[in-house]
Order: structure tokens, then sequence, then C-alpha cells
């Protein structure tokens, strides 16, 4: 072997030991190019480039240097602390005086061999630092990334294979609200909603470098159905219940084509999340939550926009974090070919990362090391990262997945980025580097996650449930303002025709997994409760106010079913007497069609007995034939009761009558509808009967 220096002999660490807990200069990479070097020249030349900056008070003179070190496992892989081999070119660095919180470029240019301190490198996984030190040698900053030299070449390595999931997760963004036209554009509370699938944004960028290489599609269905809904046009909700129309709408659109063709044509490798991705975590620690999650994960994306077409569902913990609580519930959920994604840090040594757990027989375990290459890149609080993005996740990617080789265990290793992450161009490109190199060279292959499936899933052979997560739950107000709006939503659109339009997934977009990790849970949350409160209110019922009075045996008692929606309504009407003895009447008033935007008037029939006793009939609105507990039109257990109308007689849902039984006169009834109110005023009847004619007759009147 040909060494090119001595200095490339000596591990230097003189200075190292001295390193500043907080570096004075901070040392961003912008490229690191060829990102594999040439392996049939080591004369070819390499660039490192980048910036610095000077975190001191004072003006610093720098030298830039580079340094290496061998990596033998990922256990090893850190960060620069001045340590390793000086790499000596043909020239030395030259020093440059920086100014105080000034920020400069570098640039090193060493060949292969000046890299490596040889035309023949050792295969395997250098650490290439970039020391920053002052002309006394003072280490002051650096960075740290990675170069690769023909890991197959080494005793005992086999190209590794991995199974790299690609989440195509976004922001929820449809509330519910919609314009009050023909059109009924959707109105979104966050205009990053639809931004969300700008061109070159992070959606389009998902769905572009994703084709460039084999990756197995994690797609939550609900960001289709969302793009779609956008396309035709949206506003944006402003201050004071303003709203402005949204930004090109062919944006939308644009992405959802693209998309929609996509994911029609990925059979095998595409996955679905559940609809609108519900946060298990949060859901499965309450009662109401897990009656939520039992509720969401029962949601099937719209046949109109589609999702993947494999039968299994990935249910996904946030952060591939899940406790026993967790697990059970969704264990308890039921749902058809669930298969649970959880991570683990160990699930490399394992002979296969498809395992069973006893709350969770079908378990994929995950690589959180080399999952980590997609994480947001750390930065040091307080300062701003000098690095481009992507150019250390992608040395990152080549290394880690060499030192996968050299520990091969004939398995497929699973990769999940996290669910809002955002690939880069330089990642990108490391992934489909490996991909185009020679056979013999080539030291990663990417698989379908079917490959980590194969086989009965054996016991874990390490634990894989966490302590606590690394995230909060979501609020507590959230998951209970979330189970009312699904209540409310939930009667509300069992009573409308079939086919009306309807977006089962609004009351549980709140909890969406999404929230975890990004603001504006609260206000979501409220404003769909809010849409949903009112939309609720359009099915109505209205009836008298004062005392009805009743003579002889029978008579009716009018009540008005007020139906302000969109679709024709069939709801059944339940009319009971607080003294049956007294006041009797047939309960069941079977079921109530009422016409879009229209009213009707149900006279329900009573019997009387006694004399001058006053006793409240009720009407109430039911959601099915039975009229069981669980299906009135007001839903019992809310969390947040819904106020009535001023005026109005009892709850929201049902009608309060009074009528007085008496010998004298017969009943006096009562209807009118005011304009928005779903209230009744008195419609009575007034007999005058005539006392010299034979033929009298009746009319009825308004009471007053």
């Amino acid at each position: 072997m040909l060494f090119l220096g001595a200095g490339g002999l000596l591990l230097d660490s003189a200075r190292a030991d001295d390193a500043p807990a907080k570096p004075s200069v901070l040392v961003g990479i912008d490229s690191v190019l060829p990102q594999i070097p040439d392996f049939t020249d080591t004369a070819k030349q390499m660039t490192f480039s980048g910036r610095l900056q000077n975190t001191k008070s004072t003006s610093v003179k720098v030298v830039v240097e580079l340094r290496r070190s061998l990596v033998e496992a990922r256990s090893e892989m850190g960060s620069a602390t001045g340590n390793g081999y000086l790499v000596q070119g043909k020239t030395a660095p030259k020093s440059q005086e920086v100014a105080p919180g000034a920020t400069v470029d570098w640039k090193l240019t060493p060949s292969e061999a000046e890299l490596f301190g040889t035309k023949n490198p050792r295969p395997g996984v250098y650490a290439i630092d970039v020391d920053v030190r002052d002309t006394d040698g003072d280490f002051l900053g650096g960075q740290r990334t990675y170069v690769v030299w023909k890991p197959l070449s080494e005793s005992g390595t086999k190209k590794a294979r991995v199974a790299l999931l690609w989440p195509v997760v976004g922001q929820p963004g449809l509330t519910g609200q919609k314009t009050p036209d023909n059109a009924a554009a959707p109105i979104v509370s966050d205009p990053q909603a639809a931004q969300q699938f700008r061109p070159g944004g992070r959606l389009d960028q998902i769905l572009q470098l994703g084709q460039q290489f084999t990756v197995n599609w994690v797609l939550d269905p609900d960001v289709l159905y969302t793009a779609n809904q956008l396309a035709g046009g949206y506003f944006v909700a402003a201050d004071g219940g303003a709203k402005t129309p949204g930004a090109d709408a062919g944006e939308a659109k644009d992405w959802y084509d693209a998309a929609h063709d996509l994911f029609s044509l990925q059979a095998q490798n595409c996955w679905n999340l559940p609809y609108a991705d519900p946060d298990l975590t949060t859901l499965s620690r309450t009662k109401p939550g897990r009656d939520l999650l039992g509720d969401a994960l029962k949601l099937h994306a719209p046949a109109t926009t589609g999702a993947c077409h494999r039968p299994q569902t990935l249910l996904w913990p946030a952060g591939g974090q899940a406790d026993a609580t967790t697990l059970k519930a969704v264990q308890a959920a039921n749902v058809p070919g669930q298969v649970t994604l959880l991570a683990s840090n160990v699930v490399s040594s394992w002979k296969s990362a498809h395992v069973s757990l006893p709350q969770s027989p079908d378990t994929v375990a995950y690589d959180t090391y080399l999952s980590g290459v997609f994480n947001d890149e750390a930065t040091t609080p307080g300062q701003p990262s000098l690095n481009k993005p992507g150019v250390l996740a992608g040395q990152q990617w080549l290394a880690q997945t060499a030192l996968l080789a050299a520990d091969y265990t004939d398995r497929v290793l699973v990769v999940a980025p996290p669910r809002d992450f955002t690939p880069t161009a330089p990642l990108a490109s490391a992934i489909s580097a490996t991909e185009k190199l020679g056979a013999n060279d080539q030291w990663v292959g990417l698989d379908s996650l079917d490959k980590a499936l194969e086989g009965k899933p054996a016991p874990a052979p390490a634990p894989l449930l966490a302590a606590k997560t690394d995230t909060p739950n979501l609020p507590a107000p959230v998951v209970t303002s979330t189970s009312d709006s699904a209540k409310l939503y939930r009667a509300l659109h069992s009573v409308m025709d079939g086919s009306h339009d309807s977006d089962s997934a609004v009351p549980y977009r709140p909890v969406a997994t999404w929230w975890r990790d990004h603001d504006g849970d609260t206000g979501f949350s409220s404003t769909v409760y809010n849409t949903v409160v009112k939309e609720h209110g359009l099915v109505a019922i209205g009836g008298q106010q004062q005392t009805l009075t009743l003579s002889g045996k029978s008579g009716s008692v009018p009540v008005t079913i007020v139906n302000n929606t969109n679709s024709a309504i069939h709801i059944y009407l339940q009319a009971h007497s607080k003294q049956s003895m007294q006041l009797k009447v047939a309960e069941n008033q079977g079921l109530q069609t009422v016409a879009r935007g229209q009213s009707a008037t149900v006279r329900i029939h009573v019997e009387g007995e006694g004399n001058g006793q006053k006793i409240e009939l009720v009407a109430t609105l039911y959601t099915c034939s039975d009229f069981s507990s669980g299906c009135t039109y007001y839903p019992s257990g809310l969390f947040t009761e819904l106020k009535p109308e001023k005026g109005h007689l009892g709850p929201v849902g049902q009608v309060i009558i009074p009528v007085k039984v008496s010998r004298i006169g017969i009943i006096a009834l009562g209807l009118m509808i005011g304009s928005g109110v779903l209230l009744v005023a008195l419609i009575g009847l007034r007999v005058y009967r005539a006392k010299r004619a034979q033929h009298a007759s009746a009319q009825d009147t308004m009471a007053s």
C-alpha cells in the first residue's frame, strides 16, 4: 500500500481533548462530489465544500482541513471531534481570517488517493471530518460526513437488502366548511393545507423523488381526497367569518392527477394507512378515545378518489412507538388484514423484521438508525444550520447501508422515514447512486415490503414496546370535542338520503397523527366542531309553546320537522306523554320524510282523561326505528351540551308541548316557523258554535 504522507499515518489527537463544548466555529457542508468515489481511478478528484461561521465576538484566523477515520459499525458513527488521520494534499491549506459573526465559504479538493491516504484503500466506510483550527492548532469546530470505498470487497460482506417505506401523508385541511352556494367550494382554515400540493413542495417532492428508485408507498388516502376536493376551487377562512379565494386550485388538481395515476398502477408496492390516519396512541388512552378509534378504523376511502389496492392496512403508531395499551386498543378494533409497524434499534441483528407480539401477531419492526437519515438534520440550539439539506443524509445513507452489508444476516431491513418527512435531492441521489453501480460493487438493493413479510412471524427476539413516546398525546379537549363532532355528524348524515355527498372523515381529522408534531390542533378541532354543530342544527323540531287545551276525549297536537339541508331526510318521530293515564298517545309516529329545504307538520293524535290537568307531551327525533337510547337525533353522552334556541321548550332534537285536559272547548294548537329560528309559535283552533243554526261549522284560526 502506498501512503502519501507521514501525517496520514498518525492519528492526530493532540488538541482534540481541548475541544470546546460549544464550538467557536460552526461548519456546514454544501456538497460531497461525487457521492460515491470512482472505484476504478483513485487519481480522480473529490470536492468537499460548504460554509463556516465564526460565533465568537472577536476575529479568528482559521485553517480548514480534512481528517479521516475508519468506521467499523453503525454504533461508531459519531461527530467531528478533531481526531482522525490528517488528509494531506499537494499543498498545505491556507489560513483565512473570519470576522465576528461572519460566514465564509470553504472548499477542499483532494484526490481519492489523498483522501484515503493510499492508491489502494481498504474497503469500508470512512468518516471524513471537516475540522476548523486556529493557527495554534486548537480545534474550533467541525462537521462529519462519510465516504464509502468498495464495501463488497471486504471479506464476509454480502449485498444488504432494504425495504424502503415512502409515506404520503399531508396536513389535514378539510373541516366540512363549504360555501353556501351551488358550487359548495371547500373552505380551509389554514392555507398551508392547500399549498402543500404546490410544484416543488413537500408532497410534490415525495411523488417525484419516490419514482426514482424502488419504494413502498405508504398512503393516507385522505391526501388524495383532499387534493381532489381542492382541485375544483377553494376558499381560505379569514378573521370575522370572512373568506378569501384560494390560490391556483390547478396545483392541487395536477398533484391529484399524477398521484391517482401512480397509485392506480402500484398494485404491489402500495400500502394504505387507515383513512385520515388517526392517532392510535392518543385515542387508546381513554374510553371516548377508544370509541373514536374503533369508528375511525372502519372508515373507507371514497371510491372516486381511490387508495392503494392492497387488502392489508398498515397501523403505524406515532414514531413507531407503542405500549401495551395502544396495541390492545388496536387489536380490539379488529381491522381486517392489519399489519402493525413498530420501531426498533436492534432489529438489524434479527433474522427477520416480521415478528409477532402477544397483542400484535402480525408486526413489522423497522430500523430506527437508518430511518433516522430522513429526520430533519439537527442544529446547534440558537444557531442556524449551515448544511445544505440532504447532503449529510445522503452520505449517511451510503455509509449505513455499507455497514449493513458488513454484518449481513440474510434479512430484509425495513426503513421508514417520518410521516412528515421532506425528501431532498441529494438524499434521493445517494439512494439512486447505489442502484446504478455495477453488480460487483452494489452493496445494497431495494426490495418490496412483501419480502420482509415472507414466512410466518416468529416471536420478537427483544422487547418492542415503548415505555413512553417521544411526542405528547393530543390534548384531552381535542379528543372530547372530536367525540361530540363524530356523534353529531353521524346523527345528521344517517337521516339524509344515501345518495347525498358526505365526507365521513370530517369529525376524525382533528385527531390525525399529523397533529402530534405540528401546531394548530386545537384551532382545527374547534373549527370542525363548530361546523358540525351548525350543520346538525339544520334539522330541527318545533311545537307549541303555550299550553293547549283539550276538551272531549281526543284531539291532535301538531309538531313541525324542519329540514334546511340540501338533501331529503328520513327521520323517526316518537311521542311520549309524561302522564300516560291522563293523556294517551301512540309513541311510534313512524318514519317522516321531509324534502330538502322544506318543513313538514305531523299531527299527533292524543286521547285525554281528567279535568283541568296540565300534561306535557314530548316529541323526539330518532335516527332508528326501534327508538333505542343510542339513536336519538340529539345524541346522548355529549361532553358539551348543545343549547336550544331561545324560547324552545325542551333540549335540541326534542320539543315539549304542554296540554291541558278540560271539559270546555277543544284543543288549541299552534305552529309558526320563524325565519331561521327553528321554533314554532302558537297555532290554535277556535270553534265558534252557531247557537241557532242547525249546520254549525268549525274554523281553524290563529290562536292568540
